[in-house]
């Protein structure tokens, strides 16, 4: 069940990375806002090399190196794997393309702004056969697994509304 209610019916639940080291996500609170104004927002994102990921997959995105770390984002594949110039410029000055699909989020967090789903909560026993350490985008989350992720990633954002709140604010420590 997703946060709204409505059942959950993707194939398959992929596991795609952000790392504010390697890229400065900079039209995140614009993105976000989108979000709540609309219910979604359509952006391309890469998926490494994986060229399995079907239109209509279920996708959350993991914030890795710096903290705060963890889920920051949900939503739906809204495209099959396309291949562009990579997005690190060196890469991208070298030659070297990867793999990008469309993705259509139902929820993004600003980890500047907002509380995330804390990496430490993916080391519960039903969670912890995934490699949340990856440094590759676009790794599959098995079915057993997404079932418990989908359960308490709903948990999550449904407790947010009710005054929860896991973020430290930097500048008042």
């Amino acid at each position: 069940m997703t946060s709204q209610g409505a059942a959950f019916t993707a194939a398959s639940t992929y596991l795609l990375t952000w790392s504010p080291k390697k890229w400065r996500w900079e039209d995140l609170p614009r993105m976000t806002r989108e979000i709540k104004r609309k219910g979604f927002c359509v952006t391309d994102w890469s998926c490494g090399n994986n060229k399995s990921i079907a239109e209509g997959d279920r996708l959350f995105l993991l914030r890795q190196g710096e903290e705060p770390r963890g889920i920051v984002g949900a939503g739906f594949a809204d495209s099959e794997p396309f291949e562009e110039v990579h997005w690190r410029e060196e890469k991208a000055r070298a030659g070297r393309t990867t793999m990008y699909l469309r993705v259509r989020w139902e929820t993004l967090l600003d980890p500047d702004r907002e509380s995330i789903f804390p990496r430490e909560w993916l080391n519960e026993v039903e969670l912890s056969k995934v490699n949340w350490n990856t440094q590759i985008s676009g790794i599959n989350i098995r079915p057993e697994a997404s079932e418990v992720l989908e359960e308490r990633w709903a948990d999550f954002l449904d407790g947010r509304g009710k005054g929860f709140s896991l973020f430290r604010d930097a500048r008042s420590s």
